[in-house]
């Protein structure tokens, strides 16, 4: 039994989409989290033992998390009223409901109330609709074993009235996964030595290889980083490879463009939060936590001098092969155009 199977025994209510082998399940009660299992496997990072006792100070199931951003900054969500860093309990535990549920569509929203590092109330709607999708045409090509694709939509709508002189608010995903020796990250994007924002932590050297058309990142989950992809880039996607899982992952933020990016990250912005415009992020853990994250980001939308939310469009894909080398391969040749 794997992962992702243990999970349904656990949340047997949990809406499903796809059959079995390929499918996707929506869980309410785990922050809205997407799980996915392909050919037999789980895909996803998943804490099992937290799904049976969800009650820390921050429940990290794994899954595709929706989150609101900034995590830090003057307006961090994660320094309420100054605090240190904590989530609240409108994301840690409160749940969502289920708006509909179809076989092509799940939606899920809850209401709740933030606040932020400035100490103001920011209240909020956070809505996630689910559906499943064909997968890119770069992973029909390389005619794999399995594979699956699914498209988030996430929303935050403000309720009160709020400005960017009292705070920010944007979706933001984060999608988990298992590190190994043999996980390495890519983003396919043009003059990748200038597409890159280290201004995270350390700069990690040697772990980045850069290519004509994009770079790897080695997330291993051993050295704790984090690295932004420059929207002003144009990056077309990121994902991840794994030689020991037979695996390929793509995502792919598909937003229209509309509304403005700001610094999501939880770093020291001497220069403010809109010192660092991404829409892509990908963090590499320590040996503690031995994951990865592929995170994509949206925009905030403006009335006038009213923040309104925020949207984010994501695609994610996975595709699973009979070679270890094959998806090795594939990212070679895109990265290499």
């Amino acid at each position: 039994m794997n992962a992702f199977e243990e999970l349904l025994k656990l949340r047997p209510h949990a809406p499903v989409l796809g059959t079995h082998g390929a499918r996707i399940a929506v869980c309410p009660d785990l922050g809205g989290r997407v799980f996915a299992e392909v050919g037999g496997q789980s895909m996803h990072r998943l804490d099992i033992e937290n799904v049976e006792n969800p009650n820390r100070e921050f429940n990290n199931f794994g899954g595709n998390n929706p989150w609101p951003a900034p995590e830090g900054g003057m307006f961090g969500f994660n320094y309420p009223g100054g605090a240190d860093w904590c989530v609240q309990p409108g994301i840690n535990s409160e749940p969502y409901k289920v708006v509909s549920s179809s076989d092509d569509c799940i939606v899920i929203a809850k209401r709740l109330q933030l606040i932020n590092r400035a100490g103001n109330v920011v209240d909020v709607e956070m809505r996630r609709a689910v559906e499943l999708e064909a997968l890119p045409q770069i992973l029909i090509d390389a005619a794999p074993v399995s594979g699956l694709c699914y498209i988030t939509r996430d929303s935050i709508s403000v309720l009160n009235a709020l400005t960017t002189a009292d705070g920010l608010v944007a979706c933001w995903t984060l999608e988990q996964f298992d590190a190994s020796p043999c996980a390495v990250s890519f983003c396919a994007v043009q003059k990748p030595e200038t597409a890159i924002n280290f201004d995270f932590y350390k700069h990690p050297e040697e772990r980045i290889t850069c290519y004509p058309s994009g770079f790897t990142y080695k997330t291993d989950g051993a050295c704790r980083g984090q690295i932004g992809i420059k929207t002003s880039a144009a990056p077309a996607c990121i994902g991840f490879y794994d030689q020991t899982r037979k695996l390929l992952c793509i995502r792919e933020n598909m937003n229209a463009g509309s509304g403005r990016y700001f610094n999501i990250a939880d770093n020291d912005q001497p220069n403010g939060p809109f010192n660092a415009s991404d829409n892509y992020s990908i963090f590499n853990s320590d040996a503690d936590g031995n994951f990865f994250e592929l995170e994509t980001i949206g925009t905030m939308l403006e009335n006038g001098n009213s923040i309104a939310g925020s949207s984010l469009v994501s695609m994610t894909a996975f595709a699973t092969f009979d070679k270890a080398g094959l998806a090795e391969e594939i990212i070679g040749d895109l990265l290499s155009r």
